[in-house]
């Protein structure tokens, strides 16, 4: 019957994906389990960079937008950005503030100063019903950052531009089967799953000059997601690995914008080290996969999005009791992106849980 109910639940996952993969980088399932399956709360603080690229200067598509001409894009590496320092936060809508310029009037001079840096408060719950079934959300708050060292917004370019949005992000519900298959010194754990992320985060966040913030940015995104998942453990003695993967659609969302579908997928391999009685420290390596294609707007394909990126990763979790000290970090090893996109950087990713029984 076990083996039954993991082959429906499996089925069922696959069903929900379509013949060709997409992506997109920012909104895939993130997933923390402790070493013994149990209920826990924790909170979370995850923070992603990006910076450089692989060409210089006026290198995005160029857009011609009512009232302009080519003629502007053309000649803007000759344009004269002036010193005017600005701070784009949060208020009420208008226009669209692009941090890319397809189909908008703003307009990017890449340079090596440019920045972009994503950070992540979440609040987690996970329960075990019966040690077979588990339940999970994750509630999370968005602070992303965005700095252009030169911005051509017209009519007159500028210098130091930074977008800033902050607010919360879309609520995540899952469901995971738990099977496990235990001898005397090894236990295999499957856990095939579905999670629902709901548009309740806020996806129209506006500047003080009361223009909309592009979707990319917004701290949630206005869609429904599902996420098909698929998760297996071996613990053989005190070593172990720990292999996933998750894949993810999502409907249309805030401003006719569409993120594309996305697979990630994860191996890694731990070790348990006792001391103390009381104290287990297990320290953790592997890598990260992420692949992705395009999004669209208004029905028209961004190509500055999507691509592949491969991580190395890292961390540890110590353990005490009822509580976990969890760290990752997750450097890039390869990255192949869909034109001239910022460049993926380091991630980290801290969290502290309690774990109780039901």
């Amino acid at each position: 019957m076990k083996r039954l109910t993991i082959l429906a639940i499996t089925l069922l996952i696959l069903s929900f994906l379509p013949k060709e993969s997409k992506a997109c980088d920012s909104c895939n399932f993130f997933e923390y389990s402790l070493l013994q399956n149990r209920s826990y709360f924790g909170l979370f603080y995850r923070h992603r960079n990006f910076s450089g690229y692989n060409q210089y200067g006026n290198t995005s598509p160029q857009v011609t937008t009512a009232g302009l001409s080519n003629a502007v894009f053309e000649n803007s590496a000759t344009n004269s950005y002036t010193p005017n320092a600005r701070m784009l936060s949060t208020t009420i809508p208008d226009h669209v503030v692009m941090h890319e310029p397809e189909g908008t009037g703003l307009y990017v001079n890449k340079t090596k100063m440019d920045w972009e840096t994503y950070e992540t408060v979440e609040l987690r719950g996970n329960f075990m019903l019966k040690n077979n079934w588990n339940f999970a959300f994750l509630l999370p708050y968005e602070s992303n950052l965005v700095y252009y060292e030169k911005l051509l917004d017209l009519p007159n370019p500028v210098q130091d531009t930074t977008i800033s949005v902050k607010g919360w992000g879309d609520l995540t519900l899952a469901a995971d089967y738990i099977h496990y298959i235990y001898n005397s010194k090894a236990r295999h754990t499957f856990r095939p799953g579905i999670a629902i992320t709901a548009p309740t985060g806020q996806s129209r966040r506006v500047s003080d000059s009361e223009q909309l913030f592009d979707p990319i940015i917004q701290p949630g995104t206005g869609s429904w997601s599902l996420i098909g998942r698929m998760n297996y453990q071996l613990f053989y003695t005190k070593t172990g690995a720990n292999l996933s993967f998750s894949y993810k659609t999502a409907t249309e969302g805030s401003q006719e914008y569409q993120f594309g579908n996305s697979f990630n997928g994860s191996a890694v391999g731990f070790h348990q080290f006792t001391f103390q009685n009381n104290w287990i420290l297990v320290p953790n390596f592997g890598g990260y996969f992420e692949h992705s294609a395009n999004d669209t707007w208004e029905g028209e394909k961004q190509a500055l999005t999507g691509g592949d990126v491969v991580f190395a990763q890292t961390g540890t979790d110590l353990n005490i009791k009822d509580w976990t000290l969890s760290f990752v970090w997750q450097t890039p090893l390869s990255q192949n992106l869909n034109g001239n996109q910022i460049l993926h950087r380091d991630r980290l990713s801290i969290g502290i849980i309690k774990s109780f029984k039901l």
